[in-house]
């Protein structure tokens, strides 16, 4: 064989094997990347629909949280932690798929990590939102939910941001691809010189593996316009969420400032309008005795009359000199920031209101009513002008005055300040034990071998000890609706004493106990357990109007039942009328210190005690009278006051002796 030939079969062999490793190279080459392209569509499907995911799960944990406080004005926690689980697994869900290409760059990790602590920033935005939520404090609420929603939209900025780059890194790991393949193409090309058999197999191949990278790129082309897609509507819906989230707002707003029965103003707006208005005079009114007319008529058409009641005034209020409020119930307020007229004509239009007011009839269902106002009215205060409003109202209803100013010189508001006090050292000794009965004794002077009797008075002992007389609390109590435990302790104290002591014993009840069914039924079922009912004395308060002898007749009678006697309290004072120990089946009429104290020196007291004394006996009924001279000779049966014994704790009286 010749060199030639021998050069050129060892070209052959050699361009053979060139072009075979060439083409082995090029195939290897081709199936790798179709490996990878499948991999990179793999890989974007699942990173599009674990974003997609993440992107919907905050965007719903929003929308759930704001429908739950727009309607609830609550929310529910165990909602809240599986909406955040959801969030951190999805988060996990992309870190997996990032962290298993490698190709992905550095700047995908560093935002998905921004993510990751967006994530934990949102739990915390929507935890302070849930705190603001129970301390019912609409300021943090609101701030809480401006806070919640920039967190809410810097999370999707970030998450659309992510989608973003990787879409940027899978485009430049195919155009890398791509030039990778026309390399390819420019070896099998070359390698046809040496074998067009070669070349054209090389070329079915390169051919078929076009088509499938074809297809790998129609797939491609095809998730990007679902992805474009899924862009488009993911903007669709942050849009009406947005609107949602407005008019959810706009709602709790309404709701949060707004009275719900009359639509006026209510207390929020009133606190928050008194920060930013001028006002510089106030008036807030209450209708007297609304909670008997809704306990009459019942609670329906008692808010239809405060929605009559709200229209009436917004008819003959100037909304351009006033501003109209209702708080709660049955208060309302007008306030004015107006300098051009003076202090006395605000308090003639209000007394002039006021005076239209009682003579308007409302009607509702054939139901014809009317109504009394009372106000309270301050030019002061400033921030505290509403409090002050209010002390005058209080001062207005407890001197029976249709309208009260507040005056400067701080004797009304010291007056509440010591009212607040001791409504707080009365609770406090309701809570802890701090209600106590001193007795009085009752000396019997006609017939002397009777035994001494004492009459339980209650007292408030505070945290250093100190002794607060009944005259201070009583009212305080009433006020706060906490009078019968006050009556109900003062039953355990007294029928504790002759338990203990065989000492016959006295005690107080009025006419709002008789009234209190809670108190009566509490009475009747102690009574049934206590063995001593024969050693107690209830005594009615005779100068409180009876206006329902049926009631309190009834109450004697089954009390009586028990064996335990009646005494009239008080009488012959201010509002005495004979009929009730006529009416009343009682055992003991306790003369008013008021005629007693002037029956040496005033015929007529000496005279009534007289008439007094005289009917009692005829009625087989004694008399307890404060003791002076001529009681004795007036034929009292008993005397009772504190020159013969002070209030004290039952045992400081057996160390005394009690002389007549």
């Amino acid at each position: 064989m010749k060199l030639s030939q021998k050069w050129v079969y060892f070209t052959l062999i050699i361009s053979f094997i060139l072009l075979i490793y060439s083409l082995i190279l090029s195939y290897a080459n081709l199936h790798r990347n179709s490996e990878v392209l499948k991999q990179l569509s793999d890989d974007q499907i699942a990173l599009s629909h674990y974003a997609n995911n993440l992107n919907y799960s905050v965007k719903k944990n929003q929308s759930d949280t704001l429908q739950s406080l727009a309607l609830y004005h609550d929310l529910d926690l165990s909602d809240v932690q599986t909406s955040q689980k959801k969030i951190f697994q999805h988060i996990t869900e992309l870190k997996d798929s990032l962290g298993s290409n490698k190709n992905f760059s550095k700047e995908l990790n560093e935002t998905l990590e921004l993510i990751e602590r967006r994530a934990v920033g949102y739990n915390l935005v929507q935890q302070s939102l849930i705190t603001a939520v129970k301390s019912q404090d609409t300021e943090d609420i609101q701030d809480a939910l401006v806070g919640f929603d920039m967190v809410s939209f810097q999370f999707s900025q970030d998450i659309s941001k992510l989608m973003e780059q990787v879409r940027n890194s899978l485009d430049k790991q195919i155009e890398t691809l791509k030039e990778t393949n026309d390399q390819n193409s420019s070896i099998l090309i070359f390698s046809t010189i040496l074998s067009i058999l070669l070349i054209i197999v090389s070329l079915l191949k390169f051919y078929a593996a076009n088509i499938k990278i074809s297809k790998q790129l129609q797939l491609k082309a095809k998730a990007q316009r679902h992805l474009k897609d899924a862009k488009k509507q993911l903007q669709q819906y942050n849009e009406n969420l947005e609107n949602e989230v407005n008019k959810k707002t706009k709602e709790i707003r309404k709701k949060i400032y707004t009275n719900f029965l009359s639509g006026l103003p209510n207390r929020h707006q009133l606190l928050e309008d008194t920060c930013n208005q001028n006002y510089v005079k106030m008036a807030l009114l209450n209708i007297d005795k609304f909670q008997s007319f809704n306990d009459v008529y019942g609670e329906n058409v008692g808010n239809i009359a405060l929605q009559q009641t709200a229209q009436w005034l917004v008819e003959h209020i100037n909304t351009e000199d006033y501003f109209l409020y209702h708080l709660s119930g049955d208060e309302f307020v007008i306030a004015s920031t107006s300098q051009y007229f003076s202090n006395a004509l605000f308090i003639d239009f209000i007394e002039m209101l006021l005076k239209k007011f009682k003579k308007t009839h409302f009607v509702y269902e054939n139901k014809s009513y009317q109504f009394i106002m009372s106000a309270g009215i301050t030019f002061s205060g400033e921030s505290k002008m509403l409090a002050y409003a209010d002390m005058a109202l209080k001062d207005a209803k407890k001197k029976n005055l249709s309208v009260c100013v507040f005056e400067d010189d701080k004797k009304l508001e010291h007056t509440h300040k010591e009212d607040i006090e001791i409504q707080k050292k009365l609770l406090y000794a309701l809570e802890y034990d701090g209600l106590a009965s001193y007795y009085q004794p009752i000396i019997p002077i006609k017939d002397v071998s009777k035994e001494i009797k004492y009459e339980s008075l209650v007292r408030l002992i505070d945290k250093n000890f100190s002794v607060i007389p009944p005259l201070k609390f009583l009212e305080i109590a009433k006020q706060n609706r906490v009078y019968y435990k006050i009556t109900k302790q003062v039953v355990q104290n007294t029928l504790q004493t002759i338990k203990d002591y065989q000492v016959p014993c006295s005690l107080n009840l009025s006419l709002t106990d008789i009234k209190n069914e809670r108190t009566t039924k509490y009475l009747y079922s102690i009574f049934d357990e206590f063995e001593y009912n024969n050693l107690l004395t209830i005594e009615l308060l005779e100068t409180e109007d009876f206006d329902n002898y049926a009631e309190v007749y009834s109450f004697c009678m089954k009390i009586r039942a028990y064996g335990i006697k009646i005494a009239l309290d008080d009488f012959g004072s201010g509002y005495s009328n004979f009929s009730h120990i006529l009416n009343l089946p009682v055992d003991y009429i306790k003369i008013d210190s008021s005629l007693i104290s002037n029956i040496d020196r005033d015929i007529s007291s000496q005279i009534m005690v007289e008439t007094i004394v005289t009917l009692a006996r005829k009625l087989n009924i004694e008399t307890i009278a404060e003791f002076v001279s001529m009681v004795k000779s007036l034929r009292v049966d008993y005397v009772q006051g504190f020159h013969i014994g002070k209030p004290l704790p039952i045992e400081d009286h057996f160390k005394t002796t009690f002389i007549f």
